[in-house]
């Protein structure tokens, strides 16, 4: 298939905006006979005749008119490019992924911010688990990814971003955990891509815990749904709690022990952290 050539496209353009190939040629600071051998070499090359010549004149057909129309809008995007970058002020799209916790923390505090300081990046926020961000960092998907760390992948280089604690969270009338209170509840996690459910069966394991069942239901809210019925168990990060205990809701939860904190890193492509990106990790550290 038959792509035409940018200096082409520029050439007729001039011809049919300044009506004459004199001053096309003129406008394009070159002999007129280019024009004339461009133009010709363009009609060949897409078989249409986009003018006809009445005497010393050229009248644009109706095939012309269109093509000039899909043309003229190339061209003007050509010409814009160099522009994207006349000013200053960094300009790009800007791709993040980041855990539930990065949206109820540093994200919520600062990206309103970046985003009235930097309003030539476009900035593209997903809600993803741990392992998945990590994925489609590797894949080049997103740009930057703020997920469990410390990263253990050779192609990924990151930075501390902040750390969270997890908690058991328990129905009102459980009072002491013991093995048998663990045994007659259901464990509602996240799936199995899920640093957290990790961390979660790893304690279980570690306490010899083994609750009824764990049954995958992805969102916070229908888990707290589940837990008021009195039934069940579940593992939650410190601002997950934090955020239902503003809204009023009373938490029966305990910290797990034996887990420690757990670290949330910014990570990116080795070789890859370009000056958008330090920008934005620079903006999602200034408030705490």
């Amino acid at each position: 298939m038959y792509i035409p050539k940018l200096t082409h496209l520029r050439f007729f353009c001039a011809i049919v905006e300044e009506g004459s190939i004199a001053s096309a040629a003129h406008r394009m600071n070159c002999v007129p006979s280019n024009i004339t051998m461009r133009l010709q070499e363009l009609e060949t090359d897409i078989g249409q005749d986009l003018f006809v010549r009445e005497r010393k004149k050229l009248l644009i057909t109706p095939a012309g008119r269109l093509f000039y129309r899909e043309a003229k809008e190339i061209v003007s995007r050509a010409e814009r490019l160099p522009l994207l970058w006349s000013q200053p002020q960094s300009r790009g799209i800007l791709k993040v992924g980041a855990l539930d916790v990065a949206f109820l923390t540093c994200l919520a505090k600062n990206v309103p911010d970046f985003i009235m300081a930097h309003p030539d990046i476009e900035l593209n926020v997903l809600q993803k688990p741990s392992f998945i961000l990590e994925k489609m960092l590797s894949n080049e998907e997103i740009d930057l990814a703020i997920t469990d760390g410390p990263v253990e992948n050779t192609v990924l280089e990151g930075e501390f971003a902040f750390s969270q604690s997890l908690y058991l969270v328990m129905p009102e009338h459980i009072k002491t955990l013991s093995p048998d209170s663990i045994s007659r509840s259901d464990m509602y996690l996240f799936n199995r891509d899920c640093f957290y459910r990790r961390c979660a069966e790893r304690w279980l394991e570690r306490k010899n815990y083994t609750p009824r069942s764990i049954l995958t239901i992805e969102s916070y809210d229908l888990i707290m749904a589940c837990l008021d019925t009195g039934t069940g168990l579940s593992c939650m990060p410190e601002s997950v709690i934090a955020k239902y205990r503003v809204q009023g809701r009373k938490i029966n939860a305990v910290k797990l022990d034996d887990i420690g904190l757990t670290d949330v890193y910014f990570v990116w492509r080795k070789h890859a952290k370009s000056d958008i990106i330090s920008k934005f990790v620079d903006y999602m550290k200034m408030k705490k």
